[in-house]
């Protein structure tokens, strides 16, 4: 069978401040429809079925992950959310899936794809995953997506092609082996490879039979691939995310290009004129969105004078921009960022940097989404914090307690089911309850309107690990950590 792996797992540090840590670009709709991530999936579908789609995540990402895909409510079997227990680039998650999913069909051939692509056109597309389906299922061969180049990039990979090879699938692109894969060049460079026509864009797209990557894996990385056998033995016995963990501790930290594609001789590219975007910065959107007559592209809460060619972009606040000229500028509300396009690649070092300086604002953004609903940070100061928290029809919190924070609940909207240490009370608009520290409790939407409240948050430590799960609708518990404390996500 054919199975779609859906590499999630990025943080989209170039897209700040609108992509965050914990709500990266693969969650954001950049073109007006649907995620990054929900347009990958309904990409695929319609040659791969959602129950044999695998997608890739971090654990601070799995939760929004699931809320995307009940949102889709697609018919039949759910995707299967695979979740890292440490990031660990893109080789040990392919070879874990190949590994796991070998175990039951001998034959599985895996296509893999990014959450952050845009392609066009659909039945294009389709038809090339196909062909290299089809290929990969005949031969001992992995498959490469080579996107012929429009434009001098400097900021892609290129494979070089070597010899033409035969499809006896009689698939309508051509494929050949892999002479070289090359490194981001320089314009010099990337402009010879336009000219000279041997190159091709990396897409990052690969296809390929578990069993022939498994046997790659085993030639050039034997200790993993050794590490990797025992994991799948140790599934017989024991526990999967204990296996898994233990797996993930000792796996190289590389990317399957350079931990393996770079070494096979087995790597062939299928060459394509696809309308490929790989959405890598903010500088990108200027291929994807519409323009207004200055070349300016204008989201959001934005005036705008005089400007050219920029990239405007307001969320709550009004952005006001005048007499501007190849700049992008994203205001949020809680940050904002300048730059020259030519900038826009080193968006990742402001990240970097904020980090460095353990500011939030590089982690999540004011509103952060929940299995449950959202919430927004409304004010925040020593020893108190405020909240306006969104509760989606029919969902509720975890059953929770915390140690070091008491809780003030004002309802704005709807109604709500508290639970506090076992006893049930209704609260309607304009209604309040105190929530002391150390009670168990628990906030419930029972209706069909969207339930609103606001918490104030009292207490010597107010973040977001200080939680205590007795039972909760969404599994955060884990095995090492039953109650779910110290997960670093409100209920």
């Amino acid at each position: 069978m054919w199975f779609g792996i859906i590499m999630a797992g990025g943080s989209g540090t170039r897209f700040w401040p609108l992509s965050r840590e914990l709500y990266p670009k693969q969650f954001l709709s950049l073109d007006g429809g649907s995620s990054l991530l929900q347009g990958t999936i309904d990409r695929v579908v319609p040659l791969i079925p959602q129950e044999r789609l695998w997608i890739m995540v971090g654990p601070k990402h799995e939760a929004e992950t699931r809320r995307i895909l009940r949102l889709a409510e697609r018919e039949g079997l759910p995707a299967r959310v695979f979740v890292e227990p440490q990031s660990r680039n893109t080789l040990t998650p392919l070879a874990v899936a190949a590994a796991c999913l070998v175990r039951s069909d001998p034959d599985a051939v895996l296509a893999v794809l990014a959450s952050d692509h845009l392609i066009a056109p659909q039945e294009k597309f389709l038809a090339l995953l196909k062909q290299a389906c089809t290929i990969a299922q005949e031969q001992d061969a992995i498959l490469t997506f080579g996107v012929r180049p429009t434009r001098p990039e400097t900021g892609f990979g290129y494979i070089e092609m070597g010899e033409l090879i035969p499809d006896e699938s009689k698939g309508i692109f051509s494929v050949f082996q892999v002479k070289n894969f090359v490194e981001k060049p320089d314009r010099e460079r990337a402009e010879r490879y336009i000219t000279g026509k041997k190159h091709l864009w990396n897409s990052g797209m690969l296809v390929f039979r578990a069993q022939v990557f498994l046997e790659e894996l085993r030639q050039y990385q034997p200790e993993f691939h050794k590490n990797l056998e025992t994991y799948t033995e140790t599934l017989k016995t024991e526990s999967e995310s204990r296996a898994l963990a233990d797996l993930y501790a000792n796996a190289p930290l590389t990317s399957v290009d350079y931990g393996l594609l770079e070494k096979s001789r087995k790597v062939w590219t299928i060459s394509t004129d696809l309308d490929w975007k790989d959405v890598g910065s903010w500088s990108a959107l200027d291929e994807i969105a519409e323009k207004d007559e200055a070349g300016n592209i204008v989201r959001g809460n934005v005036v705008s004078f005089h400007n050219e060619n920029c990239i405007l972009y307001g969320d709550k606040r009004i952005l006001a921009t005048i007499g501007l000229k190849d700049l992008v500028v994203v205001d949020t509300d809680d940050a904002t960022l300048v730059c020259h396009k030519d900038e826009a690649q080193k968006v990742r070092e402001v990240v970097n940097e904020l980090k460095s300086r353990n500011c939030i604002e590089a982690q999540e953004h004011r509103t952060t989404h929940r299995p449950w609903g959202h919430y927004t940070i409304l004010d925040q100061g020593p020893n108190y914090k405020i909240k306006n928290v969104t509760v989606n029809p029919r969902s509720r919190l975890s059953y929770q307690m915390h140690l070091h924070r008491s809780e003030h609940w004002v309802v704005i909207a709807g109604t709500a089911r508290i639970t506090l240490e076992g006893q049930e009370i209704f609260l309607h608009v304009n209604q309040s309850i105190d929530i002391p520290k150390t009670t168990r409790h628990r906030i419930e939407n029972p209706g069909k309107v969207p339930l609103v409240i606001i918490e104030v948050q009292n207490g010597e430590y107010l973040e977001e690990d200080d939680i205590i799960r007795f039972s909760d609708d969404y599994q955060r518990q884990t095995e090492e950590n039953p109650t779910g404390s110290g997960t670093g996500e409100k209920a």
